[in-house]
């Protein structure tokens, strides 16, 4: 009875939490996470308003140095320093049909996020070193469009491994240069309410914890 008297009470503590939070996610986590994280963090913490904005990571991190964003669940670069690492894996090159895509052009078709995006620069600073040519055939800052584009044969996407989309392949190692690996980062606010943000992030470490990592 005393053990259970204590989980009732453990949870109204939890449930206890009040206020407004504004979460900033980058495009590629919202298509594999994000639901479970918000659906159980609502459920835990009913009280609590959740605003949510879903950007590109470089787009985030801008708002949130002008103070728009509490709490930030993006990518950041090998050798940056700030957030809390979350998890780290390879970027991969996709392609609806990697054979034809490769062997076909003469500069490299790419699918990519406009500027400020990530996975763009990582892509584009891989290819100049290697000297191969390459040609942006769509650029669009929805994740949706992106994939909708290179299912439909127009050229290859850049995305985090365990992010592939279905009806797109990994272009075999050899065909183009490795690409670096990516990270995942929570970073919060200063002076944002630290109870909600430890709350949140405590949510979201749970949740993707088991998520697939190759970094």
């Amino acid at each position: 009875m005393l053990t259970i008297n204590g989980e009732v009470q453990a949870l109204f503590a939890e449930n206890s939490l009040r206020g407004h939070l504004r979460l900033g996610v980058s495009e590629d986590f919202v298509t594999s996470r994000l639901p479970d994280v918000l659906e159980d963090f609502g459920r835990a913490h009913p009280s609590v308003d959740l605003e949510l904005t879903v950007a590109l990571s470089g787009v985030l991190y801008e708002m949130q140095d002008r103070g728009e964003i509490d709490l930030v669940l993006a990518k950041r670069r090998l050798g940056d320093a700030r957030g809390e690492l979350v998890y780290r894996e390879p970027l991969v090159w996709l392609a609806r049909d990697p054979g034809r895509i490769t062997g076909k052009h003469k500069a490299l078709p790419l699918i990519a996020f406009p500027p400020p995006s990530i996975t763009r620069r990582v892509a584009l600073e891989t290819l100049e070193k290697h000297q191969i040519p390459w040609r942006i055939v769509c650029t669009c800052s929805s994740l949706s469009g992106l994939i909708a584009a290179a299912r439909a044969g127009m050229g290859v996407l850049v995305q985090p491994r365990s992010m592939v989309p279905a009806g797109l392949l990994e272009i075999p190692a050899g065909r183009l240069p490795q690409l670096e690996d990516v990270e995942f980062v929570l970073v919060p606010r200063k002076g944002a309410d630290q109870e909600l943000i430890s709350a949140l992030s405590k949510e979201i470490l749970s949740n993707v914890r088991n998520f697939p990592s190759t970094g």
